[in-house]
């Protein structure tokens, strides 16, 4: 921990900083980041390829050179400008942009961009998320099973709920929260961090794929049986089970994209096929 000495000019009794220091520095940084974060991927600057010059882009954005340069080099970390002496500072091509990032994302749903995506993050979680909830069976603490549970009971409870014609953000969030847990329970610090990701960018996949009638209650089965699979230390079962779940938005992904084709777009999980069966999809 960096202490700031009383003699700073920046300390304060209470924080140890300006209280308006902290509050206003950062509140610009971040209006600024997300404007020009925003107009990049609208393709504000695609004619050129180049920002404004400096004295321009503070002007436009309102903001000192530090507040902008700064901004330059987060934009740059994320893969999306890159400075050249003597031409200025080049925007980058989209396939250079890390989509790990949550303000790349945001962006990009923003800008309607999102679609082209949606199937790599669906591709992403059938990687990921069995295997998170295969090691949930074998690493989560008493406390993380019974959350797990619980947020299943709840799924059923929202569901009630939604049949009943209630708004679908209570379903969506309760769904997000489930997942979130599994992540939080594999005892892995990077599947830890990716379920952070995973639950910001579920939020856009969800609300695409479950909004004909009766398409978030498709899974809730397979949910009970992820939540009881992690509970009972069946790690085999856990994973086929997650699979099978995070199969059934892929499938209907895959299936309104390519309309007509009969054939599954995904290869068939014998353990889970055999438990559940396609049938209960």
């Amino acid at each position: 921990m960096i202490m700031v000495s009383s003699a700073h000019p920046c300390f304060c009794p209470v924080w140890g900083r300006r209280p308006l220091q902290m509050l206003k520095r950062p509140s610009l940084f971040s209006h600024v980041l997300d404007r020009l974060g925003s107009e990049i991927v609208g393709g504000a600057y695609s004619g050129t390829g180049l920002l404004p010059r400096e004295q321009d882009l503070c002007a436009a954005m309102g903001a000192s050179r530090t507040v902008v340069r700064e901004v330059i080099r987060v934009l740059s970390r994320k893969g999306m400008l890159r400075a050249q002496q003597k031409i200025g500072v080049r925007v980058l091509p989209q396939s250079s942009w890390n989509l790990m990032d949550i303000n790349v994302l945001d962006w990009l749903w923003r800008a309607g961009l999102h679609e082209p995506y949606i199937r790599d993050f669906l591709e992403f979680r059938l990687a990921f998320e069995p295997m998170a909830s295969y090691q949930a069976a074998l690493r989560a603490t008493p406390e993380a099973k019974a959350d797990i549970l619980s947020r299943y009971q709840d799924l059923l409870v929202v569901n009630a709920a939604l049949e009943a014609g209630s708004d679908r953000t209570p379903a969506i969030e309760t769904d997000l929260g489930f997942h979130t847990a599994i992540y939080q329970a594999s005892g892995n610090h990077l599947a830890g961090y990716l379920g952070v990701l995973v639950t910001h960018m579920m939020r856009i996949q969800v609300d695409l794929t479950t909004d004909e009638p009766g398409e978030f209650a498709r899974g809730l089965h397979l949910h009970g049986h992820v939540a009881e699979a992690i509970r009972d230390c069946r790690a085999d079962d856990a994973f086929d089970y997650s699979s099978r779940l995070v199969r059934i938005p892929y499938e209907n992904y895959m299936r309104r994209q390519f309309p007509g084709q009969a054939r599954s777009f995904y290869p068939v999980l014998s353990r889970a096929s055999q438990k559940v069966g396609l049938a209960a999809q």
